[in-house]
C-alpha cells in the first residue's frame, strides 16, 4: 500500500472515531446537561475557538508544506520545529491575558470564569500536539492513535464524572482535556520518529515561518470569525438554551463535514509533493478530488435533509426538536465546504495563491459579521442557519471567479481535467 494510501486510511479511521466518540458523548450530554446548560458550553467552546485559531496560525498548513520539504534535512526541520513552537507559545500565552481580563471586565463571562479557564486548555493541547510535523513527515497513522486514545479515556470520564446537568463545568474540562493529552502523548513520542534538537531559532527566522503563513492566516481567522460567531453572537442575544438547539445541529453539521478531512490532510502534502515534479499532474489530481468529494458531499447534504428528524431524534431526544428544522436549513453547508475546501487549501494554497484565498474568506467574513448581530436578533437561530448558507456560497463565488481572472487555464483544466499549457502565477 502507498504512502498516500495508507495515510488515507489512518486518517479515515481517527474520522471514524470522531464520529463513534461524539455519538456516544453527544446524545449523553445533551439529556443529562439539558439544553440551557449544554448551551453554555458551546458559547465557552465558540469564544475558546478564537483563541484555537490564532494559536494555530497557519502552521497546519504552512509548516506542514515546510516539513514535507524539510524532512530530509534534520538541521532544518529543527530550526522549523523550534520556530513554530515558540511562536504558538508566545501566542497562547498573549491569549490566556487576553481571556482573563475580558471575563473580569464583563458581566456575560464573569459568572463562568471557572468555564473559560477549563476550555482554555484546549488551546494549550493544540499548542503541544504538532500536527503540523507528524502530517508532513506523513506518520498519520501516530495522529490517529494519539488522539483515539486520549479522546477514549475522556469518554470513560466523561459518564463517571458528568451525572447532572450542574457538572457542565467539569463536562467543559474533561471535553478540553482530550487534547491536552493527546498533545502530551504526541511530544514524548517525537524523538522515536525523527531526530530534532530544540534551539533558539533567531528573532529573524521567527519573523520568517511568522509572516510565511500571514496569507492563510487570514483566512483561516476569516473562517472562524463567521463560524464561530454564529453561536458567540447568538449567546448574546438568545437564551442559553436556544444557543443549545442550535450548537446541537450546528455539532452535527460539522461532524458530517468532517468526512472530508482525513482525505483532505492526507492530499495535501502529496499535492505539494506533486507540485514541485509536474504542475499539470498536480492540477489533474486536483481536478479528481473536487469530482469525489463534491459528488460524495451532495450525497450526505441531501441524506441530512431528509433524514433531519430520526437523527435528531436518536441523537438529542425528544427536548431538542428545534434542532430539526435547523439541521434542514444547514444541509447544503456540507456539500458548501467541501468544494471551498478543495479550491481553497488544495488549490489556492498549493499554487501560493494566498492574496485571493484571504480576500475569498475576509470579505464574505466581514459581510457575515456585519450582518450576523441583526439576523440573530430578529430571526434568531433560523436566521444564522440561513446566514451560514449565504456566506459559504460567496466564498465559493469569489474563488472561482478569481481564479477565471487569475489563470483561467488552471481553472478549467481543474473543472474539466483539461491539460492546458498553463503560465506560472
Amino acid at each position: 500500500m502507498s504512502v498516500l494510501r495508507k495515510n488515507i486510511v489512518a486518517l479515515s479511521v481517527l474520522q471514524g472515531a470522531n464520529y463513534i466518540l461524539p455519538l456516544i458523548t453527544l446524545p449523553y450530554l445533551v439529556r443529562v446537561l439539558g439544553p440551557e446548560n449544554f448551551g453554555r458550553i458551546a458559547f465557552a467552546q465558540a469564544f475558546i475557538q478564537y483563541f484555537v485559531v490564532a494559536v494555530n496560525y497557519s502552521f497546519d498548513l504552512s509548516a506542514t508544506r515546510a516539513v514535507a520539504l524539510a524532512k530530509d534535512n534534520p538541521v532544518e526541520l529543527s530550526r522549523l520545529f523550534s520556530s513554530v513552537m515558540t511562536i504558538k507559545i508566545v501566542i497562547a500565552l498573549l491569549g490566556f491575558m487576553l481571556m482573563a481580563a475580558l471575563v473580569a471586565i464583563f458581566p456575560v463571562f464573569e459568572h463562568d470564569w471557572v468555564l473559560y479557564c477549563l476550555m482554555y486548555l484546549t488551546v494549550v493541547g493544540n499548542v503541544l500536539f504538532p500536527v503540523w510535523l507528524y502530517q508532513g513527515l506523513g506518520h498519520m497513522r501516530h495522529i490517529t492513535a494519539f488522539t483515539i486514545m486520549a479522546r477514549s479515556l475522556m469518554v470513560i470520564a466523561i459518564f463517571v464524572f458528568v451525572t447532572n446537568s450542574a457538572d457542565y463545568a467539569i463536562a467543559a474540562g474533561l471535553l478540553s482535556a482530550g487534547m491536552l493529552m493527546a498533545g502530551l502523548i504526541a511530544l514524548v513520542f517525537i524523538p522515536r520518529l525523527v531526530k530534532i534538537r530544540l534551539c533558539w531559532p533567531g528573532f529573524s527566522r521567527l519573523m520568517q515561518d511568522f509572516l510565511a503563513g500571514r496569507h492563510i492566516f487570514v483566512a483561516m481567522m476569516g473562517g472562524s470569525v463567521y463560524n464561530s460567531s454564529n453561536i458567540f453572537i447568538l449567546g448574546l442575544v438568545a437564551s442559553p438554551a436556544v444557543v443549545g438547539y442550535f450548537a446541537a445541529a450546528d455539532k452535527l453539521i460539522k461532524a458530517v463535514q468532517g468526512i472530508i478531512q482525513p482525505v483532505s490532510q492526507a492530499v495535501y502534502p502529496h499535492i505539494a509533493t506533486l507540485i514541485a515534479r509536474s504542475r499539470d499532474e498536480a492540477l489533474t489530481f486536483i481536478g479528481k478530488l473536487l469530482r469525489i468529494i463534491g459528488g460524495g458531499m451532495l450525497g450526505v447534504s441531501i441524506a441530512l435533509f431528509l433524514l433531519a428528524a430520526p437523527i435528531s431524534e436518536v441523537l438529542f431526544g425528544g427536548k431538542f426538536d428545534q434542532s430539526i428544522h435547523l439541521i434542514e436549513l444547514m444541509a447544503l453547508v456540507p456539500f458548501l465546504i467541501g468544494l471551498n475546501n478543495v479550491f481553497g487549501a488544495q488549490f489556492l494554497v498549493q499554487f501560493d495563491l494566498g492574496r485571493l484565498l484571504s480576500f475569498s474568506i475576509i470579505l464574505p467574513a466581514l459581510v457575515h459579521v456585519a450582518v450576523l448581530y441583526f439576523i440573530a436578533n430578529n430571526w434568531g437561530a433560523s436566521g444564522v442557519a440561513l446566514l451560514m448558507i449565504f456566506t459559504e456560497t460567496f466564498v465559493l463565488g469569489i474563488r472561482i471567479i478569481g481564479l477565471q481572472g487569475e489563470n483561467k487555464q488552471m481553472l478549467w483544466h481543474v473543472l474539466l481535467a483539461r491539460t492546458p499549457q498553463t503560465k506560472n502565477v
